[in-house]
C-alpha cells in the first residue's frame, strides 16, 4: 500500500513538472498584442493595434506592391511584428546624416497591480533633417535581450528641419506577449520617399530608452490556467487520490 501511494506522489510530482515547463513555454510564445494613440502638434493622428506571433515576419516586401505610399503604409501597420538582432554597428553604417532623432522621451503611464513594471507608457522623439520638409514613419521596438521586437509602426508625418514642435507622441498600451522585465526601446526612422532608414535611436545613444520597467497587461491581472488532460495520463485526478490515499496509509498503520 505505501508503495502505491509513494508511486502515485511521484506520479503527481512529475505531471505538475510537466505542466509547469509547459506553462512557461506558453509564456514565452504568448502572442504579441499592442495598443498604440500617435498624436503630432498636439492632435490624434490614429490609434493602432498591433498584433501577431512573436518573431514573425512580413510575407512580402512593401515596396514591390503596387500601392501609393499611404495604402501601402497601411498594410505595414497591419504586418505582424518583425524581430532584429542587436546589431548597432549594422545600423550606424545605414544611418544618413540627413536625417537624426535629435532626442527622445518616455514616461510611464499605467501599473495596475503597483509593482513598479508598466504596462502603459508614452515615447515622444523629435526627429530632425536639413529639408526644410520630408515625410517619414517610423517602427518602434522593446527588448529584453539581445532581440528587438516591433511592438508599433507609426503613421506617415512630417518633419520641419531641426524644429522641436513637430515632436511626434506614441501612447501604448502593452497587453500581452511582454514579460516582467526592464527593457531597451528602438526607434527607426525611414524616409517615406524610398523607404530607407535614416536613422535610428537606442538606450545606446539615448539613457532614455534603455532599462524601461515594463509588462503587458495580461501579467498585471490574476492568470486563469485551463489543463485539457486525455485518458492515461496522470493529472486532476491524481490530485483527488490523494486525501484518500494517505487517508488509507494513516488507517493503515493504527
Amino acid at each position: 500500500m505505501s508503495r502505491f501511494v509513494i508511486t502515485s506522489i511521484y506520479s503527481l510530482m512529475f505531471s505538475l513538472a510537466s505542466f509547469s515547463a509547459l506553462s512557461t513555454q506558453s509564456d514565452e510564445m504568448e502572442a504579441i498584442s499592442v495598443t498604440s494613440t500617435e498624436s503630432q502638434y498636439g492632435s490624434v493622428i490614429a490609434e493602432v493595434t498591433k498584433k501577431g506571433v512573436p518573431g514573425s515576419v512580413e510575407k512580402q516586401s512593401m515596396e514591390s506592391v503596387s500601392l501609393d505610399k499611404s495604402e501601402t503604409h497601411k498594410l505595414r501597420q497591419a504586418a505582424s511584428p518583425l524581430i532584429k538582432p542587436l546589431d548597432r554597428d549594422l545600423r550606424f553604417v545605414e544611418d544618413d546624416p540627413d536625417f537624426w532623432i535629435y532626442d527622445a522621451t518616455v514616461w510611464f503611464d499605467i501599473d495596475r497591480d503597483s509593482d513598479g513594471y508598466y504596462s502603459g507608457f508614452t515615447l515622444e522623439f523629435d526627429a530632425d533633417t536639413i529639408y526644410t520638409e520630408a515625410q517619414v514613419y517610423a517602427r518602434l521596438y522593446l527588448a529584453r535581450g539581445d532581440v528587438f521586437e516591433e511592438y508599433h509602426t507609426t503613421s506617415l508625418f512630417f518633419i520641419n528641419g531641426d524644429s522641436s514642435s513637430d515632436s511626434y507622441v506614441i501612447e501604448s498600451d502593452l497587453q500581452t506577449g511582454f514579460p516582467p522585465g526592464d527593457y531597451e526601446l528602438l526607434i527607426e526612422l525611414y524616409d517615406t520617399y524610398d523607404n530607407r532608414l535614416v536613422a535610428f535611436s537606442d538606450g545606446y545613444s539615448d539613457a532614455d530608452l534603455s532599462l524601461l520597467p515594463l509588462e503587458s497587461r495580461s501579467y498585471e491581472e490574476p492568470q486563469v490556467i485551463i489543463v485539457n488532460e486525455h485518458g492515461g495520463s496522470f493529472g486532476f485526478l491524481t490530485l483527488l487520490l490523494i486525501p484518500i490515499l494517505m487517508g488509507r496509509v494513516f488507517f493503515a498503520k493504527r
